[in-house]
Formats: C-alpha cells, structure tokens, sequence
C-alpha cells in the first residue's frame, strides 16, 4: 500500500482534506510559514510581500507568489500484516514512480481569476521540503488570499518511466489525423 505521509511545520498547521467522499484530489491550503511571500510582479521584478497580521496577502493583477502549505510530504510504501502479502505486487510500481501533482480549484479559477502559474505543479517523490503553490492572478483586479483558504488541489499519480529509442525515419501515419493545432476542429 502506497500511503502520502504528511509532516506540518507546525502543530496548528491544517492537513489536506477532501471536499466531498468521491473527490480524487485532496485540497492545500494557504498555511503561512514565514512572515512573508515571494514571487515576481508582471514586470519580472522580484517581489517579497509582508503577511499582514491577520494572515493575509494581496496578489495584484500579473502577479505570480509561492504561496506556502506548511506541509512536507513524503510517499512511502506502508508495511502492515494485512498488506504483507500484497508486497510483491507493490514492488512493480518502484516508490520513484509516483509524483504529487498539483492543479488549479476550479472555483478560485472561475471566480477570482487565480491559476497555477505553471499549470500544474509536480512534487517529485524526492523532494523533501515545504511544498508551495505558485499562484497568479490573471484578473484585472488585486485578489486576497486569507489564511486556511484552500488555494490548490492534489493527487498521488504513478508515472510510467519512458525508454527513448532513435528512430532512423519519421513515423508514419497511424490514423486520419492532418495537422496539429485546431485541425480536428474548434
């Protein structure tokens, strides 16, 4: 069994949760670590932005801000008596194999117009810090984000590792496709 260990910098610090007994992705919210945010303005300017003392930041139109979980996450294989005889099967999907990603909530996208920056965000099973969420406003207008607020969600994928192979001609075609961006249709 594959289990999302969950390390909070601090003690109050809020876990994940799901939204609803069916989501597959479990929601992160803004959990602030420090006393302040970085990032960059629209102009490509670094950007360090002070918490205020209710636990909030402004993202201003065009700005991008590693907003912090407070949250270390670490995947691991969990042995237990039950599972014990489940091991061997476990082991053709090597720890290496599994990613954290992370999107965009719907709703805060919608409405507020605050999106991932990079689209989706990949915590590497090796990677052992404090996960941050890089968020951007896309509005025309300075959105506030509150403590606790839920800012992205996440799911525990398994990633097939590729084999590159030269090949010596371009490959032929395999289906009635023509082109490449819209050409399916709008």
């Amino acid at each position: 069994m594959i289990t999302l260990c969950v390390y909070r910098l601090r003690d109050d610090l809020e876990m994940p949760t799901y939204g609803t007994s069916l989501s597959n992705c479990f929601d992160l919210s803004f959990q602030p670590t420090t006393e302040v945010v970085n990032g960059y303005d629209r102009y490509n300017n670094p950007l360090v932005q002070k918490i205020n003392h209710f636990g909030e930041i402004m993202i201003a139109p065009g700005d991008r801000v590693l907003i912090p979980t407070g949250l270390i996450f670490k995947i691991e294989r969990l042995i237990t008596i039950e599972n014990y005889s489940d091991i061997a099967k476990d082991n053709n999907y090597p720890l290496a194999n599994f990613s954290i990603r992370l999107h965009p909530r719907s709703g805060l996208s919608l409405k507020r117009g605050l999106v991932l920056a990079n689209s989706e965000g990949i915590v590497d099973v090796d990677y052992q810090e404090e996960v941050f969420v890089l968020l951007t406003n896309i509005s025309s207008v300075a959105q506030v984000i509150r403590k606790g607020e839920r800012i992205a969600q996440a799911e525990v994928t398994c990633n097939e590792k590729m084999q590159f192979m030269v090949l010596a001609k371009p490959p032929e075609k395999h289906s009635e496709r023509s082109g490449g961006f819209g050409s399916t249709g709008v």
